[in-house]
């Protein structure tokens, strides 16, 4: 029998499909568990993904493949457009064979997915595609999914950005230890959504990498902060240009698309009208956290 649940992600609704005794639905339930509501406080779903044996289009065209440029472990992803959506092949780091097959429709509320491999393969490409629809189906809804880590302090949230291994969890990890009255968000991939004043708002998400950290939790945004090593602690704050610069490329989207693509750049002007940007370079010490949280917090003070 068929088992539909439905999620609110930063304001947003979504549902999955799948057979009730599935596998995956025990291995949603701490992440997702938090975000799960009930059918009668769903407004309009953003998109449904269920599952099929086998996933075929028609007419399909290649239209982006990251096959060359792709770092190791990351998943490999091929993407073709077909007339009526959108048409994607998944590989998990190590597969030899393609592990899911996603179709998305083009206004992106409708999605099956085919999985293949292990079950442990299986659930990690899943939880990929059930995060690779929010993004799709929220591009045009002011909305934008971020890479990075994040905290609540004094009310407002701080995002750090940074490459794979710069330290952005080390830094979150840094002002919980400085602070008091500190909460970790997310660590991975925390949303954030342009309220009806244009105000950006940072919400928690089921998707927070290694961390255990699915916290249905949201604050105003106070500033993004891109970790950069260095043998010091100094915070500066970035023009505008710098600013889109650096949340741009920290910022998941469907950059091939002209419609995702402009999506992605209107939100992300209104972020930096409303909140200031910096760069943190500095040590994995306590006394790192300290210098950052001073300089992006006095402006709110």
């Amino acid at each position: 029998m068929l088992l539909t649940k439905t999620y609110k992600v930063a304001e947003h609704y979504f549902s999955v499909a799948l057979e009730e005794e599935s596998f995956l639905w025990e291995l949603m339930e701490t992440p997702y568990g938090p975000f799960l509501v009930s059918a009668e406080e769903c407004a309009d779903r953003i998109f449904t993904l269920s599952l099929s044996e086998m996933v075929e289009v028609k007419d399909a065209s290649l239209v982006y493949s990251n096959k060359a440029t792709v770092e190791p472990g990351f998943v490999v992803m091929d993407v073709f457009k077909t007339p009526d959506g959108h048409y994607f092949e998944l590989t998990h780091p190590g597969a030899e064979e393609i592990s899911c097959r996603l179709y998305i429709s083009n206004d992106f509320k409708q999605a099956q997915l085919s999985l293949h491999g292990t079950d442990r393969e299986k659930w990690l490409i899943f939880n990929t595609a059930v995060d690779f629809c929010f993004l799709l189906s929220t591009s045009g809804r002011d909305t934008v999914l971020t890479h990075a880590s994040s905290v609540i302090y004094q009310g407002r949230a701080y995002l750090f950005l940074g490459k794979s291994g710069t330290g952005k969890s080390t830094h979150s990890r840094m002002w919980m230890k400085a602070f008091e009255d500190i909460v970790l968000m997310n660590d991975d991939h925390p949303v954030i959504r342009l309220d009806a004043e244009g105000n950006p708002i940072a919400y928690g998400s089921p998707w927070s990498g290694k961390t255990v950290c699915y916290k249905n939790i949201s604050a105003p945004l106070g500033g993004v902060i891109r970790i950069s090593r260095a043998s010091y602690n100094k915070a500066r704050r970035l023009h505008i240009i710098e600013a889109y610069a650096s949340v741009m490329t920290s910022c998941s989207g469907m950059t091939w698309d002209k419609q995702q693509a402009d999506g992605r750049d209107k939100t992300l002007q209104g972020i930096l009208k409303k909140v200031p940007c910096w760069v943190m370079e500095c040590l994995p010490d306590e006394d790192a956290a300290r210098v950052c949280a001073k300089a992006v917090t006095e402006i709110w003070n």
